[in-house]
């Protein structure tokens, strides 16, 4: 088949995990990420690679993504990661925060290579967070910083996720907030909360047996269900209903990379052809970006237009996906993702071919990055079959879509403003900062401070006006715990800090 030269194409994919280093003696980021750099280099099977790299991105760090930087600071990643590599490419870009980084870098420059913009693209990234808290722990101090000539380009500027009306009611970590929309799922569905909770320890123990038979896991354990969702011992309430095991690791050390080219480029380097996997159809979208904004808390529109918007730029329907990873930082995540996207939660084909964030592990930013090596990896052993990732980052906030597969495709990118502007206009219920009345619960979650509850985080809608507000409960929150609290009644009052909230019934 005959194909225009400058089609993208996807030709070399390595990943690498390290469970065994003793502490201090882990790999800085530049060195894990010039480790899977060199093997995704020879997964391409092509000669003359690294010379032709014309543009290296680098997913962002945590330690870069408002974390702290305990160990130094490097001003250029990506040309870190090039030098040691003899890479000398002309651009090297770092992007964004955000889950969703790896498929979106994947789509921006596959339209870059479309365009003749760029011939030759590495895109890596890493979590060295294990070895970093291990360190830390031991009273080592490493050295990883590392300056260049030149500070890397970033994508564009960061906007704020959260306001500061969020944040004063404790809506600011994810740990915090994906428990609420998983709540919501359970009223959403018509579940009691405890047969809710055994319903995502079966998603999920589903999850952890794909993660104990990959290479690449950092913890490959199969849980039971039942495990799972337990509260004993170590696997504590983080925030109600989920138990440590049902949050995302980020204490790995992963990292994983990708090299894409023209099809021009690819066979100029002699890239042989069972190496080659296109991009059929992408797609990125954010959802409206506060939470206290949303439409409601079960639901995504974004992703369902997002998911619809990349299989139409295949030309296929969900029906003829073979292999999928579904971005799974929390099990709600997994819900209401395979929910727009129209699929089963017990769907035969799996929604991992990782093992999810929980169990596989979660490096930061860059998960996904694994996601879509192997998806990569089933397109090449089942020639034909198209694959499909979805990305996610922030609080279900931004949202990047891929079909992959090794059937040469001509490539278009549909310019998201235009599918952006049909989320954008939907209508939210308006908030009130300061309410006073009686009230409905829209959603809640109950914060644990080891293992005993803290306090309860509730969002709910004013009776008088249909407004929503944010509210905590200071008084015995863990009566919320394992009964109906969707709906029930409140009375709340403004606050000198977060407003207050006192059920009724």
């Amino acid at each position: 088949m005959s194909i225009d030269p400058r089609t993208p194409v996807l030709v070399g994919v390595a990943q690498w995990v390290d469970r065994d280093s003793a502490p201090g003696e882990g790999l800085s980021p530049q060195d894990m990420m010039a480790t899977v750099a060199r093997a995704a280099i020879a997964d391409s099977g092509g000669t003359g690679v690294a010379g032709a790299i014309d543009a290296v991105a680098v997913v962002r760090l945590f330690q870069d993504s408002g974390f702290g930087t305990p160990f130094g600071h490097q001003n250029n990643l990506p040309h870190a990661v090039a030098k040691r590599i003899g890479a000398t490419p002309r651009r090297t870009l770092y992007g964004p925060v955000g889950g969703n980084s790896p498929q979106m870098l994947a789509n921006i420059f596959a339209e870059e290579i479309a365009k003749g913009s760029h011939d030759v693209v590495l895109l890596a990234g890493c979590e060295p967070i294990r070895t970093q808290t291990r360190a830390l722990k031991a009273g080592l101090k490493l050295d990883w910083s590392e300056e260049s000539p030149e500070p890397a380009e970033t994508l564009y500027k960061e906007k704020h996720l959260v306001t500061p009306h969020e944040v004063a009611h404790g809506i600011a970590m994810p740990v915090n907030v994906y428990p609420m929309f998983e709540n919501a799922l359970a009223a959403h569905y018509g579940h009691d909360p405890i047969a809710h909770r055994e319903a995502i320890g079966r998603l999920m123990a589903r999850f952890s047996a794909v993660a104990a038979e990959n290479p690449y896991a950092q913890l490959p354990i199969a849980r039971t269900a039942d495990e799972i969702i337990t509260p004993e011992g170590d696997n504590r309430y983080i925030g109600y209903p989920y138990t440590k095991y049902l949050n995302a690791n980020m204490f790995v050390d992963q990292a994983a990379a990708l090299l894409m080219m023209s099809s021009e480029a690819a066979d100029r380097l002699g890239v042989p052809q069972d190496r080659r996997v296109y991009l059929h159809g992408c797609a990125d979208t954010n959802e409206k970006i506060f939470v206290s904004d949303r439409v409601n808390y079960h639901s995504s529109p974004a992703i369902r237009i997002g998911a619809a918007e990349a299989l139409k730029a295949a030309g296929i329907g969900m029906e003829a996906i073979a292999h999928m990873d579904l971005y799974s930082c929390f099990s709600s995540a997994v819900e209401i993702a395979a929910d727009e996207i129209g699929i089963r939660h017990d769907d035969p084909r799996g929604l991992t071919l990782t093992g999810g964030l929980p169990y596989f592990g979660g490096p930061g930013n860059n998960y996904s990055m694994h996601g879509i090596a192997e998806v990569a990896m089933k397109c090449r052993a089942h020639p034909g079959k198209p694959g499909f990732v979805f990305a996610n980052g922030g609080y279900l906030t931004k949202h990047s879509f891929g079909v992959w597969s090794t059937t040469p495709r001509a490539f278009h990118r549909a310019d998201p403003a235009g599918y952006q502007a049909r989320i954008d206009s939907m209508e939210s219920p308006p908030l009130t900062e300061r309410p006073d009345g009686e009230g409905a619960v829209e959603t809640f979650t109950v914060i644990h401070d080891r293992g005993k509850p803290a306090f309860a985080i509730v969002i709910g809608r004013l009776a008088a006006d249909g407004s929503r507000f944010l509210s905590q409960i200071h008084e015995n929150p863990g009566a919320l715990i394992d009964v109906p609290v969707i709906g029930r009644r409140v009375r709340v009052k403004a606050g000198d800090g977060p407003n207050i909230a006192t059920l009724l019934d």
